[in-house]
């Protein structure tokens, strides 16, 4: 599939979860897709204001900035600074039935 046929499914799965009380099982359903595929793509629109691949790039961005600014850091500290960095873009999160 080329990226602007999926630009416009990622956009209504977006859409899709934004404007309806249907839950990511739901949705992947419908799209024929896991719930937490639903879940990053919708994670990834909301970075990029709908845009998936926006989304996609600033995360991205995130991940290198936090990597070359702690090199000594492991994947878990990385992890816990990506998420802190998505609560202050207002991304929900996924509890972890861990913590």
């Amino acid at each position: 599939m080329k990226r602007a046929d999926l630009r416009k499914i990622y956009f209504n799965i977006y859409m899709t979860y934004t404007n309806n009380n249907l839950t990511l099982e739901d949705i992947g359903l419908k799209y024929k897709i896991t719930k937490q595929r639903v879940w990053q793509i919708v994670r990834f629109c909301k970075l990029g204001n709908g845009n998936y691949y926006e989304g996609l790039k600033r995360y991205n961005g995130a991940y290198n900035k936090i990597k070359r600014a702690r090199p000594e850091s492991d994947s878990r500290e990385i992890n816990g600074l990506l998420r802190e960095w998505l609560r202050i873009n207002d991304v929900r999160l996924i509890k972890s039935k861990y913590g």
